[in-house]
């Protein structure tokens, strides 16, 4: 048996900040607000593209990956840029830290991002997008997300990749003059499909 220590009779048990239940055959993609987190689901059939965890490490990129193309349960730390390929065109950092899953079955893949745990977490975010020569961040912009305020910071980010898209001056990096391509915005949701342009 194994001690839980001393728990008064007459406590309150306290409830759990996040109710979050979701089928494996749930195929739907988007966020969520939950309690003190904001999720993104999104699960694949075989032979979708997939879904897949990209984190900057200075100008390095990191995939992350099972070896064994098991599942993946990955902590992004708190100001790490990362990336989903087939979700997002640009890079994103949290001032909190996020949880990646990546669980791969006979029905394909089913993945999910949790963002926060903290109450006023996250606070902030940046975006940007590297420079594909040197790794130098371009457009790098920060916002700032209010309570509840998840939605509006993906809605500023569509505003974000429409004026980096804009110009090709834009999308040049000052230190070696590399060109960033045109990107696409945020996947809200399954009818969606990345396209440049926002």
């Amino acid at each position: 048996m194994v001690s839980r220590g001393y728990v008064p009779s007459a406590s309150r048990i306290p409830a759990p900040d996040m109710s979050f239940a979701r089928l494996f055959a749930d195929t739907t993609v988007g966020w969520q607000q939950r309690g003190q987190y904001a999720i993104w689901t999104g699960a694949n059939a075989p032979g979708d593209p997939k879904f897949q965890l990209l984190e900057r490490h200075q100008n390095r990129v990191a995939v992350i990956v099972s070896n064994d193309e098991g599942a993946v349960m990955h902590k992004i730390a708190s100001g790490r840029a990362f990336t989903v390929e087939n979700v997002m065109g640009y890079w994103l950092s949290f001032d909190c830290d996020a949880i990646w899953l990546d669980l791969p079955n006979q029905n394909g893949q089913y993945t999910m991002l949790a963002v926060g745990g903290a109450i006023g977490k996250p606070a902030h975010a940046e975006i940007d997008c590297p420079c594909p020569r040197c790794g130098t961040a371009l457009g790098r912009q920060s916002f700032a997300i209010g309570p509840r305020g998840f939605d509006r910071l993906l809605d500023s980010a569509e505003v974000w990749v429409a004026d980096f898209n804009a110009t090709e001056e834009k999308r040049t990096c000052p230190h070696c003059g590399g060109v960033h391509p045109a990107t696409y915005g945020l996947v809200r949701d399954k009818s969606q499909q990345p396209h440049i342009g926002g």
